[in-house]
């Protein structure tokens, strides 16, 4: 094959043809980024209810919200796996409505604003989530201590007396 030939082949022949049309790209793009705000709240959601309703009856390695204070005992384990449920599964369900309502708008805003705004929702539902387990690992550990027993309630020493 020579030139000449390859010349008269690619004489008519457009490259843009073969590139998507750009309209079906940013509307993937506002899929995928409604589709990456809204697993993690759904998961949550999932895993709240999960907790709630299906986790076993005694400590475990397997299944159920595991925690140094909350798998001492029987009683312990059933109150961290409720405290559990009802910390993950409301804040999944909050935080559901929150990316719902933030990705209305996800049609009409250029791809690099709502790609930002994509990542400050998920940024949100990092913080809440890391807050959530937070709150549910303190008070498991303000009311249980390590055999799995209740705290006793300590009087304070008042400081002026």
């Amino acid at each position: 094959m020579n030139i000449e030939d390859l010349k008269s082949l690619m004489d008519g022949f457009d490259p843009a043809s073969l590139l998507p049309e750009l309209d079906s790209v940013f509307s993937l793009v506002a899929t995928v980024c409604k589709v990456a705000i809204l697993a993690g709240p759904i998961v949550l959601l999932v895993l709240g209810l999960a907790y709630l309703f299906l986790s076993p009856k005694e400590a475990n390695y397997y299944f159920g919200y595991r925690c140094y204070y909350g798998m001492g005992s029987v009683q312990a384990w059933r109150f961290t796996q409720r405290l559990a449920g009802i910390v993950l599964g409301g804040l999944g369900l909050v935080l559901t409505g929150v990316a719902l309502v933030a990705s209305v708008g996800f049609g009409s805003m250029d791809a690099e604003a709502l790609v930002w705004r994509a990542a400050g929702c998920m940024i949100l539902e990092a913080v809440a989530t890391i807050a959530g387990i937070v709150f549910i690992n303190v008070t498991a550990a303000m009311k249980f201590d390590k055999k799995g027993e209740f705290r006793k309630k300590e009087k304070m020493a008042c400081i002026f007396s």
